[in-house]
């Protein structure tokens, strides 16, 4: 296969993927919900009803118009902006999926269509290096003590509970799942380890959706459908492809070198940050490590009727308090995660207390560890806002 054959097909495969990964996360992307909107900038107010339903419609329309014309500069970059103006609105959208995919159409921006076979292929090596740098910091993240001793046995629990008795050394088999993640990442832009590394993802991936999968519970479907199509998409850059080359990579003119400029930066480096709490985890790839910020309501529960029976659902009683989990709400709410970061907590809190009115009501927030300090506990008051 050619690299622009292969750029083609890489460009529908990204299209479908990010059609599927839209659909999986539904209301993540509509105004009219109950989990409140917290824009990224005050800058752009998000689109009422039916503004909302038709923006997203263009999406869609957009995307399927990549998988007909895969090599339109114009569809990539209205993408783009979409993607753009849709995070500014709301900070949850900022998800890893759809961060990782953003990159890949902020690529296709700066490709020419005239640049032949050389130019498919400096775009696709800035694919390939966001994609095993997705896999890296996956796999960094991991190498904490609440990923071991945490959250990989939840994990992989629909597995072990497949096995009659304890599975010993579990902790041993956690260190090596993060070591292997890590690994796979860069062994993905070597010669002589990418076919091990590429294998050995689609190994990973097939144990996520055994894990995540639907067989789990439609609890976070944007998860295991994002891990699908970076299988597909994992096979389809790296098998039976050039060498990876960064001169290759950036063998464009300055100015158009922009977006691989971002992608390292931001896809590469900042990463890094996230382990002293200087960058968000979910633009970190920061995800079932164990190890993010977590928001909890605490209310008193004679105010529990008056919030939105959707909402009042998901209350459960913690001691003397009625508790409202903010993770367990977005997932029911659009099959994603609360962005796991204590400002985006405060302004969903503050929604909460326009509906509870409650004096006594707090958010409880557990921020996330870092290599130098332990998770810290953050205690804020309805008069704190």
């Amino acid at each position: 296969m050619s690299e622009q054959e292969r750029l083609t097909l890489a460009v529908r495969t990204l299209a479908v993927s990010t059609l599927a990964c839209v659909a999986g996360s539904g209301k993540l992307w509509l105004s009219g919900r109950l989990y409140p909107l917290v824009p990224l900038l005050d800058v752009c107010p998000p689109f009422p009803w039916p503004g909302d339903v038709l923006v997203l419609a263009v999406l869609v329309g957009l995307l399927l118009g990549l998988i007909v014309s895969p090599l339109s500069k114009l569809l990539s970059a209205a993408v783009v902006v979409m993607f753009t103006v849709l995070f500014v609105q709301d900070q949850s959208r900022l998800w890893p999926s759809f961060y990782e995919m953003f990159f890949w159409f902020l690529l296709l921006v700066a490709h020419r269509r005239t640049g032949g076979e050389e130019e498919a292929s400096r775009t696709l090596m800035g694919m390939r290096f966001v994609m095993a740098a997705v896999y890296l910091w996956g796999g960094v993240q991991k190498l904490t003590v609440h990923f071991v001793n945490e959250e990989f046995p939840w994990f992989v629990r629909p597995l072990t509970d497949l096995v009659p008795f304890p599975v010993p050394v579990m902790s041993v088999i956690a260190v090596g799942a993060a070591v292997f993640e890590i690994l796979l990442g860069i062994g993905l832009l070597t010669r002589r380890f990418r076919a091990i590394a590429l294998w050995d993802a689609l190994l990973m991936h097939a144990v996520i959706l055994v894990c995540i999968g639907p067989l789990r519970g439609h609890w976070n479907d944007s998860a295991w459908i994002w891990s699908l199509t970076m299988a597909a998409r994992a096979w389809l850059l790296f098998h039976a492809a050039p060498p990876f080359r960064f001169a290759t990579m950036f063998a464009g003119p300055i100015r158009e070198n922009v977006p691989q400029v971002l992608a390292i930066v931001l896809v590469g480096l900042m990463p890094m940050l996230n382990n002293l709490n200087r960058w968000d985890s979910a633009v970190s790839f920061n995800v079932y490590t164990g190890n993010v910020s977590v928001g909890v309501v605490l209310m008193d529960p004679d105010v529990v009727s008056r919030l939105p029976a959707a909402v009042g659902r998901h209350v459960t009683s913690q001691g003397e308090w009625a508790a409202l989990d903010l993770n367990v709400w977005a997932m029911q709410e659009f099959n994603a995660g609360a962005y796991p970061e204590s400002r985006v907590f405060r302004r969903v809190f503050a929604r909460v207390c326009d509906w509870i009115e409650d004096p006594s009501a707090r958010l409880v927030i557990v921020e996330k560890a870092t290599w130098f300090a332990p998770k810290s506990t953050q205690v804020t008051g309805r008069g704190d806002l």
